[in-house]
This record gives structure tokens, C-alpha cells and sequence, in this order.
């Protein structure tokens, strides 16, 4: 990692860096020294566009609902690749609420509802696993 770091730093000049690192300060909202552990997490992150990590980070905020912070502490969310990685997943949510959640909806009154608050972390008391 730190050789990348250090590939990544001395192939660009001084200010391409800082503009990296003021991107990244204005997108996330982060102090220095996070963004210092983060890139120092994945280092490879210096390489990537703005354009490409405004998509991303857009996504995961906008689309998947992350705070930057959580984005921040994990770094190697920003380094997958939007189309083959986070479209694919949002495809397969989407087969697997179409699959069990819509096709169920009759039979189990307040199904989506269970499902969208077991996703945000919040499962009902008055759902019990079957055993």
C-alpha cells in the first residue's frame, strides 16, 4: 500500500495532490487527518477522477443512503466499480424483492414494511424467525 502511496504522490505534482485532497475534504466533509487514515487505508483512491468519485460517492450517499463518514472510515467502497459492482447488487435487491417481498404481499399483510425496517436495521418484536 504505502508504495502505491508513494507511486501515486510522486507521479503528480504538489497540486494535483492538494487538489485531490481538497475534493475529497469538500465532498466528504472530512477533517485532514481522516482523509490521512483513510488514504492511508487505500491509497489507490488518489488515483481516481473526481468525476468517477462524485458518481460514487453521489450513489452511495443519494442512492444508498451512507453518510460520508461511513464512507470515509471504509475508503475501499470508493475503488469498486459502480456498473460492475453497486448496479449489479441494486439489480439483485431488486430480483429479491420482486422474488419474496411482492409476490408474498397478499399472504403476508405488511411484508415490505417488515422488510424495509429488518433493512434499516430495525426488526419488529412481533416478527419472529421460524425454527
Amino acid at each position: 500500500m504505502f508504495k502505491y502511496a508513494v507511486s501515486l504522490v510522486a507521479d503528480n505534482s504538489k497540486e494535483k495532490v492538494a487538489a485531490k485532497l481538497e475534493f475529497f475534504k469538500r465532498t466528504l466533509g472530512c477533517s485532514e487527518s481522516e482523509l490521512s487514515i483513510a488514504i492511508s487505508k487505500m491509497p489507490r483512491i488518489l488515483g481516481i477522477s473526481d468525476e468517477n468519485l462524485t458518481c460514487k460517492i453521489e450513489f452511495l450517499v443519494n442512492e444508498v443512503g451512507m453518510e460520508p463518514q461511513y464512507i470515509l472510515e471504509r475508503p475501499v467502497l470508493l475503488g469498486y466499480s459502480l456498473e460492475k459492482t453497486y448496479f449489479t447488487l441494486a439489480n439483485m435487491v431488486d430480483a429479491f424483492i420482486l422474488k419474496f417481498i411482492d409476490c408474498h404481499q397478499d399472504s403476508v399483510p405488511g411484508l415490505a414494511a417488515y422488510y424495509a425496517k429488518a433493512c434499516a436495521g430495525d426488526v419488529p418484536p412481533e416478527v419472529q424467525l421460524l425454527s
